[in-house]
């Protein structure tokens, strides 16, 4: 398993909401726990110290390949994990149906907000695709964009949450 493959499963976990994940094929084997709440609270400390505790029982070129390996894994965790800021003033723009989720009118053109974009009252933040009809999502107060949880084409479910935005 990849890098890029890790990185997929960490989005999946996230956007479906799942706090452990495990998968085994064969001689691979991967446990992902993903507790934003934890994490938050005791950030990213207990998987380095776990990693650290297994790296006493391995060889100096396997620790070395370790280190390495679960560096990238760190930066990855905590790069997925930096844009979400806990924070009681934060409200969600959740997804009204169930369709594909999209950024921009067309491909071509920018994307209708960015993270930090200072969004009016009534304007569009994205459009959903539902059986085949494009529907443009509006913000209903002015807001900063804080995060956007969603990735362009994705399929999202109703009520999932797309954005996070703090009311200015």
């Amino acid at each position: 398993m990849n890098i890029k493959d890790i990185k997929d499963m960490v989005k999946f976990i996230k956007s479906n909401k799942i706090k452990e994940f495990y998968y085994k094929k064969d001689d691979e084997e991967i446990k992902i726990v993903l507790d934003l709440e934890e994490a938050y609270k005791h950030g990213i400390k207990k998987g380095i110290s776990a990693r650290n505790d297994y790296a006493a029982q391995i060889s100096n070129s396997e620790q070395a390949d370790l280190v390495k390996f679960a560096g990238h894994i760190t930066k990855t965790v905590e790069t997925e994990l930096n844009p979400i800021v806990r924070n009681e003033h934060l409200k969600e723009i959740v997804s009204p149906f169930v369709g594909s989720f999209y950024r921009s009118a067309s491909p071509e053109k920018s994307p209708f907000v960015e993270v930090d974009s200072i969004v009016e009252k009534g304007a569009p933040v994205c459009i959903i695709e539902a059986m085949k009809i494009m529907n443009e999502i509006e913000v209903d107060i002015k807001c900063r964009i804080v995060s956007i949880l969603a990735e362009n084409g994705q399929l999202v479910e109703f009520g999932q949450p797309l954005f996070l935005v703090e009311p200015v």
